[in-house]
């Protein structure tokens, strides 16, 4: 394994949760509830969006029919419906990845909605590669700080693309660090647990520069600010009691606001 690759491997694990506070857990701290990822009617305006917008059109284009589009962690779509949109969309079939059930109900739904065709996959990346196919674009947003060994992860992406005529691609959303470094703070005052430094987009590319010679394009750009999590969902989070919520609200508010900087990733095999 290279340098980039340990880095990313050794900052993801430091950031898991100790046993010793796991195994107290009410509640699984790391299912999510599929109702906060239901896509809405109108995808925001991204660089994400355009990009994976105008990869698709190109298939569109070479193909003379419309585009496939994978959606790798989709939760409810809105990376796969965003590529979708607007109408007359150069998509012409989504297929969404995923662990939960529940959530590939979500992009199902969604999915009828749009009168696009569709299938899924239920399973984790990359060992569900091989019955998701290959496809013009391949989206993963908001997935890859959940990844502790990279490479083969993001070699699947690539695999994943359709090579004819050149023009297909894999688009990546993420964060500049891990989406609940924000609650490092708690960790520390409810568990004494210090959380190392978060790997970061730069760490990412560098696993892709190292492991498959890749250079990606890199958009970073400043996301709408998003509602803050509730007390409850945050004590969940942390594997603490529902006795402890109160408590959890009040810490929150010595919370400085979130970071709302977020970075696409473009390359293609």
């Amino acid at each position: 394994m290279g340098d980039a690759a340990e880095r990313w491997r050794e900052r993801q694990t430091g950031r898991g949760i100790p046993d010793r506070v796991l195994r107290h857990a009410p509640a699984d701290p790391w299912t999510h509830d599929p109702a906060d990822f239901t896509p809405p009617a109108e995808p925001a305006d991204t660089p994400s969006h355009r990009v994976a917008r105008a990869i698709a059109e190109r298939a569109a284009a070479w193909t003379c029919a419309g585009a496939s589009v994978l959606d790798v962690g989709c939760g409810g779509g809105d990376a796969a419906f965003g590529a979708a949109w607007p109408e007359p969309s150069p998509v012409a079939r989504v297929v969404g990845v995923d662990r939960q059930t529940d959530m590939l109900a979500v992009f199902t739904a969604a999915a009828r909605a749009r009168d696009l065709p569709h299938g899924t996959v239920h399973g984790t990346w990359p060992e569900a590669a091989a019955d998701a196919g290959r496809h013009d674009v391949v989206v993963c947003h908001h997935v890859l700080h959940n990844v502790v060994d990279l490479p083969p992860f993001l070699a699947a992406l690539t695999d994943a693309v359709r090579t004819r005529g050149g023009i297909g691609g894999v688009v990546v959303e993420m964060l500049t660090e891990h989406p609940l470094a924000w609650l490092d703070p708690l960790w520390a005052r409810f568990h004494d647990v210090v959380r190392p430094p978060s790997a970061t987009h730069d760490d990412a590319v560098a696993v892709l520069r190292e492991q498959q010679g890749v250079d990606p394009e890199v958009l970073t750009w400043t996301r709408a600010a998003r509602l803050p999590h509730d007390a409850a969902w945050v004590t969940r989070r942390l594997c603490l009691t529902a006795d402890r919520v109160e408590e959890v609200a009040a810490a929150l508010v010595d919370l400085p606001p979130r970071r709302t900087d977020a970075v696409t990733l473009t390359w293609s095999p």
